[in-house]
């Protein structure tokens, strides 16, 4: 396997277009603010689907200030993929979804009296990661399942390795006078460098596990997946030096140092990525895998509506396949 798209010839590999209306873009959305008083709409960062029922990630950093009471005037969205559209098209409500829940990972600070003192939060951040849904009353949101093989075991990243990163860059809205309106821009970018250094315990203040990338991402990519050569994620975009300090690099959070992880996000199997883990409907023989869903009470109801010789299996179905392993539940 190879990463999931590749620079044309004559691309920067440290920063190239990705035009790809119906593979790659479909997984990995962008994230707006919309200012409630102007529409005016900034571009905030990435996310990416990590399951068939509407699981995605970001990077913690990029939307826990603007989820706070304190930001009533901004409306954060998730943009889906708006198809192949050649010069402006219009952005319909259909493309917009709204969060339903976010999940933070945090623990307690070093130093929990002297926040209690301050009145302040006593919690920190744990990772850069959170888990985020969005609400279910967007017909567009299910009809595209596919999602990112995630890497969460194993195979850990060397000095050396290529990895690629995919996001936002550019994601933002401007004043048109020409046409007098406002014109979103919204392009993906891919983005190739080699690992320089691999931090199982992170760094100073920013103590989750990391590895340091040669090249910069900027801000908006920030949250988006990081593939290896195999085209699995293993990690997603946290930060970036200075572009024009010496020695810039680009740092990843990192999944597979994380204990317990696998916890955290039920429906992903730690140890195969792209396969998902569910209830399934299964037939022994000849074999057949009717439904995969992410809830026993639906399945049992799908299986119903079956043969008798269909019955309900915990388990990981590979997507796109009929190949399951039964698992305990």
């Amino acid at each position: 396997m190879t990463f999931p798209v590749s620079p044309s010839p004559g691309d920067d590999p440290r920063r190239f277009l990705i035009q790809d209306p119906m593979g790659i873009r479909h997984p990995i959305i962008s994230l707006l603010a919309i200012d409630s008083r102007t529409d005016r709409a900034f571009g905030l960062g990435t996310a990416f689907r990590i399951d068939p029922f509407g699981g995605y990630l970001t990077a913690q950093h990029v939307l826990e200030e603007w989820l706070t009471p304190s930001r009533p005037q901004q409306t954060v969205v998730g943009l889906l993929n708006p198809g192949l559209v050649y010069g402006r098209g219009s952005v319909g409500n259909d493309s917009m979804v709204m969060i339903a829940s976010a999940t933070v990972f945090r623990t307690q600070s070093d130093d929990v009296m002297r926040d209690r003192l301050l009145g302040r939060d006593s919690s920190r951040m744990a990772f850069d990661c959170m888990m985020l849904s969005f609400k279910g009353d967007n017909t567009r949101l299910h009809e595209v399942r596919d999602f990112l093989p995630l890497r969460l075991t194993g195979k850990w990243p060397k000095v050396g390795d290529e990895v690629m990163a995919i996001g936002f860059p550019e994601l933002g809205s401007i004043q048109d006078r020409t046409i007098d309106a406002e014109v979103l821009t919204e392009r993906m970018y891919g983005s190739i460098g080699r690992v320089t250094v691999v931090l199982p315990r992170g760094r100073e203040h920013r103590p989750w596990p990391t590895f340091a990338v040669d090249t910069h991402w900027p801000g908006g990519m920030s949250g988006g997946p990081v593939f290896n050569q195999d085209g699995e994620v293993i990690g997603l975009v946290s930060s970036s030096d200075e572009p024009r300090s010496e020695n810039a690099q680009s740092y990843a959070f990192w999944f597979a140092p994380v204990r317990g992880i696998e916890r955290n996000l039920p429906h992903v199997d730690p140890s195969n990525p792209g396969w998902v883990r569910g209830w399934a409907v299964v037939r022994s023989a000849p074999w057949h895998v009717a439904a995969m869903t992410n809830d026993r009470a639906r399945a049992d109801e799908l299986c119903a509506t079956l043969t008798p010789d269909y019955s309900v299996r915990f388990g990981s179905l590979r997507a796109g396949s009929d190949d399951f392993m039964g698992a305990d539940s």
